[in-house]
């Protein structure tokens, strides 16, 4: 069996850079809906009567 046929040896020279930029979107996806609901929502109704 030959060294070419076989991918899975192979070890990528970079990081996935397509990972971490779905990554860091999806997690600015979160804090930002979580800033709108604490602020937007939480906040002006006001305390607990």
């Amino acid at each position: 069996m030959s060294d070419e046929q076989d991918p899975t040896g192979e070890i990528p020279d970079s990081a996935p850079v397509g990972t971490w930029a779905l990554l860091c979107l999806v997690a600015a996806a979160m804090v930002a809906a979580w800033l709108f609901l604490y602020f937007g929502v939480f906040l002006p109704r006001g305390p607990i009567h």
